[in-house]
């Protein structure tokens, strides 16, 4: 193993081991508890669900504790839940369960994914790839690409390196940290004590259409995840009036051109051409 590939294994396994860690406690920490968050969660599965048929056959990336996973199957064919923490897994299992879901769970890397070419409809991805070491994150798109069906769409969802260039402002679940100048998630307040860090690299909407270009996908639709609230104080988003009438104009505001380029997270949809 050359030195860079002994890097990219170690930031995985920094991954892997943080989240091993976490697991018990992320459901608490996601979604966070002000009005941009609520507002940030609600925008996310909208988007994801809207894209969603009764006939999909859905692949879940980095689903985690089953944040997605879980409702994807109560929409869709079928579900298949990845990710390379047991721990994740095993919570997303017992929600499953709970929910009376049948869903298929694989713990894998996303850089070579232990599927058949042309499997999935819809394969989906939420703050997940940011924690994808730079150097592996076209493998990524391109194991995506291949076990996506021709004419099947993938949906992302990642932090936006273009508001990150115009504010520094951490806006989304705030016992988990985004160190700009680091390239670091932290998770703070822990029940261990100890906060935990991870690699974690922002998109900006061009490096994503290249990432999907050079994959054979074709990004059709980028959608700003709150372009307006984010940029608002959480106390101005706390008067229900206002929060309303933000919310309205974000509707519109998130797809419009170049709003949408200045959400605090972006939303993706990309489509692998019939042949």
């Amino acid at each position: 193993m050359d030195r860079t590939n002994e890097d990219t294994a170690r930031v995985k396994e920094i991954v892997r081991q943080v989240y091993q860690q976490i697991a018990g406690e992320y459901d608490e920490r996601i979604p966070g508890v002000t009005a941009a968050d609520t507002r940030f969660t609600a925008t996310e599965m909208a988007f994801v669900m809207s894209k969603i048929r009764a006939s999909d056959e859905v692949l879940d990336l980095a689903c985690g504790t089953g944040r997605f996973t879980v409702p994807l199957a109560q929409k869709a064919r079928k579900v298949t839940g990845l990710d390379a923490s047991a721990a994740m897994l095993e919570k997303a299992r017992e929600k499953a369960e709970e929910a009376g879901m049948e869903i298929h769970f694989r713990e894998a890397d996303m850089e070579n994914l232990p599927f058949e070419d042309n499997t999935y409809d819809v394969i989906i991805c939420m703050l997940a790839l940011m924690h994808v070491p730079l150097e592996s994150r076209q493998k990524v798109f391109l194991e995506a690409s291949r076990v996506l069906k021709p004419g099947g769409k993938m949906i992302v969802s990642v932090k936006n390196a273009i508001f990150e260039r115009m504010s520094r402002a951490d806006r989304f679940a705030t016992v988990d940290i985004t160190d700009l100048d680091a390239k670091q998630l932290i998770f703070t307040h822990t029940r261990s004590g100890k906060d935990l860090v991870a690699p974690w690299y922002s998109f900006s909407p061009q490096e994503l259409d290249t990432l999907f270009s050079l994959a054979g996908l074709h990004m059709v639709q980028l959608k700003g995840n709150i372009p307006l609230s984010a940029w608002l104080s959480d106390t101005i988003l706390e008067d229900p009036g206002v929060n309303t009438v933000v919310s309205a104009i974000e509707d519109i505001l998130g797809d419009i051109p170049p709003f949408n380029y200045l959400g605090y997270h972006i939303l993706v949809e990309a489509v692998k051409p019939l042949r």
